[in-house]
């Protein structure tokens, strides 16, 4: 961690925590052995905040660990006043919680300074106008629109960008979850594909999450499936790159987030939307997550229940859901449905 040795990191507070610095390099070390029980992207926002926060505590000449409250405050503060969004600060709280569990030292969570720093954060931001960000919803009609163009052309590259986009929106899956879906977790019948995912963000049990998609996605699918002769390959990821010589790279190896974004982005641009205007420098088009964000607002206006809508993205709380449908229009709500009424 930015040189310092695990040692040197604790060594000047031991007193506080009753913890000895051998027991704290101790866990440290257990947690990299084992550290496949978090997720990837889990991991890479730890490695993230602590690359952060080690550089701080270096030019303050303070120690990383433990984690004092009144450093902690004031290291959070100093984002805040940077211009980090508040979200990104409640990351980084979070992360260093997290580091603090995984060390074996106290936690930030029962400090009444911190919490009085990050609601004081918070509060701030609202009312200097923050925005939560949102991805821009990839629709129903979108894919419709797309489909129609991209159906024209015989182009490897527009037949998987056609099956991506079906995929994405039919299954709600995050694009990671979709980067390593494999030809071996479909079955093809007649009529339907059943996905076999094997887990999602939210979902890690060993009966996985099936997934049916309809028949028109289905059948898109099975077009890339068999032009790109990947049908074959078992073992392949469903989704690969394919090269300007209209050449398929049949792989193991997923296809990256910003590669598979990118189809999104392509999408965007061949159906000539304009950009939309930035929060925070984010969203100016279809992203990562808009199929799920329009999914979500088309089944909430056809009246889906929310457990059912939590149920097809595999979320886990409906506040999350409850983000993607604010933006809906009016005629949702059960209030003005009254009063129009």
């Amino acid at each position: 961690m930015n040189n310092l040795s695990i040692t040197d990191m604790v060594s000047r507070f031991p007193e506080l925590t009753g913890v000895t610095p051998e027991e704290v390099a101790q866990n440290l070390r257990n947690f990299m052995a084992d550290k496949e029980a978090y997720s990837e992207n889990t991991f890479k926002k730890l490695m993230s905040v602590v690359r952060a926060w080690v550089p701080w505590c270096q030019q303050k000449q303070i120690p990383a660990l433990p984690i004092l409250p009144e450093y902690a405050r004031a290291y959070f503060l100093e984002l805040h006043e940077a211009g980090m969004a508040s979200t990104s600060i409640t990351n980084h709280f979070a992360m260093l919680n997290m580091l603090a569990r995984i060390t074996g030292l106290p936690d930030l969570t029962n400090s009444n300074e911190v919490q009085l720093a990050m609601k004081k954060i918070r509060r701030q931001a609202v009312l200097g106008g923050e925005k939560t960000g949102q991805a821009v919803p990839f629709r129903l009609a979108d894919l419709q629109l797309a489909s129609h163009l991209l159906s024209q052309s015989d182009r490897l590259a527009d037949l998987r960008n056609r099956a991506f986009l079906y995929v994405a929106y039919n299954s709600l899956l995050r694009i990671q979850e979709i980067a390593r879906i494999r030809v071996k977790d479909l079955s093809i019948n007649d009529e339907r594909i059943i996905m076999d995912i094997s887990h999602t963000k939210t979902v890690v049990t060993a009966a996985g999450v099936i997934k049916h998609l309809s028949v028109p996605a289905s059948n898109v699918l099975k077009l890339w499936l068999n032009a790109s002769e990947l049908v074959s390959h078992p073992d392949a990821v469903v989704f690969c790159r394919v090269f300007k010589n209209d050449r398929v790279q049949i792989s193991t190896t997923p296809m990256t987030t910003p590669s598979l974004e990118k189809i999104f982005q392509d999408t965007w641009r061949l159906l000539d939307k304009p950009i939309q205007t930035t929060n925070k420098g984010r969203y100016q088009m279809w992203s990562g997550h808009s199929a799920r964000v329009g999914a979500a607002q088309d089944m909430a206006e056809r009246g889906v229940s929310m457990a059912q809508i939590m149920h097809e993205g595999t979320w886990s709380k409906p506040e999350t859901v409850m983000r993607y449908l604010r933006r809906l229009k009016n005629e949702n709500s059960a209030m003005s449905d009254i009063m129009e009424r």
